[in-house]
């Protein structure tokens, strides 16, 4: 498949076939493409737990489940629990990273000069700043960077995703005994679809030009109709849901995994957590 192509047909799965096991192997080819994704300084801040279903207590069960994930979390075989190490930025190592970047090649000229002006120009300033750092914005977009790769890699191995949250999901960190250190950031459910790869349509998304703009904020950049009709041929850009035959197969899905009875009551006041899109 090819790269805007397999963009195209990347859906939120929430059906999944729960007698299917998913294999070790492409879990782990997940995970590597994480451990690949770009990230500051190669602090490598993304780690994760992965959760076999079989082998999770009923009370970790329940408390991985948000208030409206009950199809994906009834039948999904495996999930991923990706947090944020903030001792990643420990000074000390996050220089040493910088370093070793010299060393293989990746920043500055010559080795030894840019390590000389690692530690002169960088060590003060980050001893100063590592611990903000650490949780700021572009140390999260790591994470979904990560997050994203290993999507995308699960998608080409012929799997479905749903990325989800919860309220409870500090709780979720605790039983799985992470340190104070580690910032839970979000839970993967992974597994063979139920449902059709099209899950029913491309999830429709705001207008191109209410989200990016050229020059200055409020300037859209204006999309070239000719881009869209090539992104279509290439099948990056696909028919939106809904498609015509959703209500049945949602339907027929219900029934044939016995989640009828499973729609759950979310209490006023309690966020969702049904997933991305």
């Amino acid at each position: 498949m090819e790269f805007k192509e397999l963009l195209g047909r990347r859906r939120t799965i929430r059906f999944f076939l729960p007698h299917r096991p998913v294999e070790r192997a492409k879990i782990q080819k997940m995970l590597e493409a994480a451990r690949r994704a770009s990230c500051v300084g190669n602090v490598n801040n993304t780690s994760a737990i992965v959760i076999w279903k079989e082998n999770a207590s009923p009370e970790l069960l329940k408390a991985i489940t948000p208030p409206l994930g009950y199809q994906q979390m009834q039948t999904a075989p495996v999930f991923i629990f990706w947090y944020a190490e903030t001792t990643a930025y420990q000074v000390d190592k996050w220089i040493g990273n910088i370093k070793d970047l010299a060393d293989q090649g990746r920043i500055g000229v010559e080795a030894n000069a840019t390590k000389a002006m690692v530690e002169k120009g960088l060590r003060p300033a980050f001893s100063a700043i590592w611990e903000q750092a650490a949780v700021a914005p572009l140390a999260f977009m790591d994470v979904g960077q990560a997050i994203c790769q290993a999507t995308l890699v699960a998608y080409d191995e012929g799997l479905g995703t749903c990325c989800m949250s919860s309220p409870r999901i500090e709780q979720v960190g605790k039983l799985l005994d992470l340190p104070d250190t580690a910032v839970p950031v979000c839970i993967l459910a992974v597994g063979y679809p139920a449902e059709s790869w099209e899950a029913g349509g491309q999830t429709k998304k705001a207008p191109f030009e209410s989200l990016f703009f050229e020059d200055t904020l409020g300037t859209p950049f204006a999309a070239d109709p000719a881009v869209e009709e090539e992104l279509r041929a290439e099948k990056m850009i696909q028919q939106e849901a809904p498609l015509p035959w959703r209500a049945a197969e949602m339907e027929y899905l219900l029934k044939a995994l016995g989640l009828e009875e499973m729609v759950p009551e979310v209490p006023v006041g309690e966020e969702g957590g049904s997933g991305k899109s």
